[in-house]
């Protein structure tokens, strides 16, 4: 394996940060730290401020760089993706590519007719797309799903209920997976389905109900999501009817990727929170002056380290031409594991009773960024591509070949 930049590479990633230094203001947002997590997740105000960033990206083409040409993309090397996902997360900013978890499957299963449509628009920014998978008693068992479709001429009338639908309050479209044949094998007589929940108007698609779910601090992350009858074109399946599974899978594996992004988002958390730290004095002592704070700070470094090395284990396979499946889950769980039960709660121990004040509150270190609020929500929440739960599966199945 060799780790080592090209000089391209090396070249791309100055140019890349030169860009984010000089566009990109979080101006005291908090929308990407964790994610679906983040405190201004929900924020009206932070998407807007989002979507201006986003509009640079797509002027200046880097959008849908990893896109194939025949997309619109520039087919970039996975080493110049990794470099450019990895700055702007670094710095926090907003994703630099379009929903990349449904992308994949309209590329691989959508008709032309689809890709002609919404492949544009994504590129513009100018769809956003929620997930319908998770159900009240389908969740890491996702095949159990019961949300039914029934055919009735050109269209399938669905009928059912989701649940933990990300942000599908500012939505327009809805990738779903629904039941077409109920007498299947679970696994089967599933159908993937893109749905319009939203019109041009924002108005809701008839039939369509969002029921608000929040999180423990008030924050409306979530919803469930009810469907009465939806009526849905035929021509908007991705796949093949009763055989929706596998081009679902195709939006997990897409998911899964991008660890690399994920560990440069912790060093700059972590550079972010000791620069903090530095000018904090609690009872008039900087808690870097705490040789054990050192330390930890310290081990936290080396941990998100070894992690960016198994991300770019994953890159370099993939540079290769082969599909690191269970490298790939291995260094997905171990960057959940390490955000979870490593990385957040060691910083809100750092700055201990400060960690208890939120954003807003003057005497909360980085207006409450680095406190309780995210340690929590890593702790508790579930992790992209499936949950925590799953990791170890998919490592014990594709990695060691144990049986199910």
């Amino acid at each position: 394996m060799d780790f080592k930049l090209t000089t391209e590479e090396e070249s791309f990633r100055q140019e890349v940060r030169q860009f984010v230094k000089e566009n990109w203001d979080p101006k005291g947002f908090d929308a990407h730290t964790l994610n679906v997590r983040a405190y201004d997740f929900d924020n009206a105000e932070s998407r807007a401020h989002d979507d201006v960033f986003i509009k640079k990206l797509v002027d200046k083409g880097w959008y849908t760089m990893s896109w194939p040409k025949e997309y619109g993309g520039q087919d970039a090397p996975v080493g110049i993706q990794m470099v450019y996902g990895q700055e702007l997360s670094y710095a926090g900013a907003p994703g630099g590519s379009p929903g990349s978890n449904i992308t994949g499957a309209l590329m691989f299963h959508g008709t032309d007719e689809m890709k002609d449509y919404f492949l544009p628009r994504m590129a513009r920014n100018e769809i956003d797309w929620a997930q319908g998978f998770s159900e009240p008693n389908a969740g890491t068992d996702l095949a159990s799903l019961q949300t039914r479709a029934v055919e009735d001429g050109d269209d399938f009338v669905v009928t059912g209920q989701k649940i933990w639908s990300s942000a599908s309050h500012f939505a327009n479209w809805y990738h779903v997976l629904v039941r077409t044949d109920p007498e299947a094998p679970k696994h089967r007589g599933i159908t993937y389905l893109a749905m319009q929940i939203k019109d041009d108007d924002g108005n809701q698609t008839e039939g369509v109900t969002l029921r608000p779910l929040y999180d423990f601090l008030g924050r409306r992350r979530w919803n469930e999501v009810f469907m009465d009858e939806v009526r849905v074109p035929k021509n908007l399946m991705i796949g093949e009817v009763n055989r929706g599974w596998y081009a679902a899978m195709t939006t997990l594996n897409f998911e899964r990727t991008g660890g690399a992004a994920a560990s440069a988002g912790s060093l700059g958390v972590l550079d972010r929170f000791v620069a903090e730290m530095r000018r904090t004095k609690f009872a008039g002592v900087s808690p870097l002056k705490d040789p054990l704070v050192r330390h930890k700070l310290a081990d936290l470094r080396i941990t998100l380290e070894t992690d960016r090395m198994l991300a770019y284990r994953v890159a370099w396979m993939q540079a290769k031409g082969d599909v690191p499946q269970a490298e790939g889950a291995i260094s997905g769980y171990r960057s959940q594991l390490t955000a979870k039960f490593h990385f957040w709660p060691t910083l809100a121990k750092i700055i201990g009773d400060y960690s208890a004040l939120l954003k807003g509150e003057s005497r909360a270190p980085a207006n409450g960024i680095y406190g309780t609020n995210n340690a929590l929500a890593m702790t508790i929440g579930f992790g992209g591509g499936g949950g925590i739960l799953l990791g170890p599966n998919i490592i014990a199945q594709r990695g060691l070949g144990l049986p199910r």
